[in-house]
């Protein structure tokens, strides 16, 4: 089994190693989606935030589970992604990186709706599912400046998304590399503290406001359990542009 691909992603002032990996494992041992530090047992919940959203909120009820197989690692995935247009989903894009079997979208009440990868970009770490049928409202972009916010995710295995509240910087300019660590790339990212990312929510969305999406998660400190990174709408937007119209499936080899 794959393990998590490290990646360094400089800031201004720091130069942060993060653990991110092309998607949740199934089975024991296995690595976890912007799990940097996976702890042997679950992690305790931030201050104030929920282990489990039992009543769901707006925006919990358009964030789903992604699920699929990549036949050439031989890994199944697990992750997390956020409805945004009709029929269509945002994820990560090393989440899908290589999925070539069964790749679905799964609503918080078990409906499952066959998917595939109509936009793909390797740089921004982004890409777009079409998932015909799926009818969960599209929650809207927000480049407002933030302070707080939630993010809405799904841990591995789960069946029903958490919430965990979170304080945020403001967005602020970082490099790393893409998904495959070839290429150079800026990234505009928001930085928070107070939600401990755990295998299978890479993808989830940064709430605020109810239900407007300020970014979308990617990594998680590798030393802090309870910080994580998330690309701004703005590095996603031209990637959300794109798929939003899109019905034909594009290459998305190999894994990463």
């Amino acid at each position: 089994m794959l393990g998590p691909v490290r990646r360094t992603v400089r800031t201004p002032r720091q130069s942060v190693a993060l653990a991110v990996c092309v998607a949740v494992l199934a089975g024991a041992g296995a690595a976890g989606c912007a799990g940097a530090h996976v702890p042997a047992r679950p992690a305790a919940p931030a201050a104030g935030a929920t282990t489990e959203v039992t009543a769901m909120s707006e925006a919990a009820h358009s964030v789903v589970r992604v699920r699929g197989y990549a036949s050439s690692c031989r890994k199944p995935l697990e992750a997390t992604g956020f409805v945004y247009a009709p029929e269509r989903v945002m994820v990560n894009a090393h989440t899908v990186a290589g999925a070539d079997r069964d790749l679905e979208v799964v609503l918080g009440d078990g409906l499952r709706f066959a998917a595939q990868v109509v936009a793909f970009d390797p740089e921004a770490d982004a890409a777009v599912l079409r998932a015909p049928g799926l009818t969960a409202r599209p929650l809207r972009f927000t480049q407002a400046s933030i302070t707080a916010a939630v993010v809405v995710g799904y841990h591995k295995g789960a069946t029903v998304p958490v919430e965990l509240p979170a304080k945020v910087r403001p967005d602020q300019p970082a490099e790393s590399y893409d998904i495959y660590n070839r290429v150079r790339v800026s990234l505009r990212i928001h930085r928070f503290q107070g939600a401990a990312i755990t295998p299978g929510m890479s993808g989830a969305p940064l709430v605020s406001d109810g239900d407007r999406v300020a970014g979308m998660v990617f990594a998680a400190d590798t030393e802090k359990a309870d910080v994580g990174y998330a690309l701004t709408t703005a590095q996603f937007s031209a990637v959300a542009t794109s798929g939003r119209r899109a019905t034909t499936a594009v290459p998305h080899d190999p894994c990463d």
